[in-house]
């Protein structure tokens, strides 16, 4: 194998793994922000007892202009102004089905809230 055979074969192999960083990036982006359960630790002078409190009523909010932008991946528009339309429609409400698909979809139920 000569050396130009090699520097191919090195960018080929470069270039793979910077696609799959990409997209496994790309995976990791919140949309919904999370809740999570608070420790207390309560401290008398005769004993230590240590409580771990969830609050289920608390859920996160969704972000609606996630929602909405996310609403363009599975729908096709005309033209750029169409969708930007759809979009701020969305925002103010009158494509409520937007929002009930993306709650069925990450199976969020009727808690979260907008």
């Amino acid at each position: 194998m000569n050396n130009t055979n090699k520097i191919v074969v090195a960018v080929l192999v470069i270039a793979v793994i910077g696609i799959f960083a990409y997209y496994q990036k790309v995976g990791e982006q919140p949309v919904v922000s999370e809740v999570t359960p608070s420790t207390e630790t309560v401290s008398t002078s005769t004993s230590s007892t240590a409580t771990t409190s969830t609050d289920t009523a608390a859920m996160g909010k969704i972000n609606i202009d996630v929602v909405c932008q996310g609403a363009l991946a599975y729908m096709s528009f005309k033209d750029g102004a169409s969708a930007d339309a759809f979009v701020a429609e969305c925002k103010e409400g009158k494509h409520p089905e937007v929002i009930e698909r993306f709650k069925a979809d990450m199976n969020l139920g009727d808690g979260a809230q907008i």
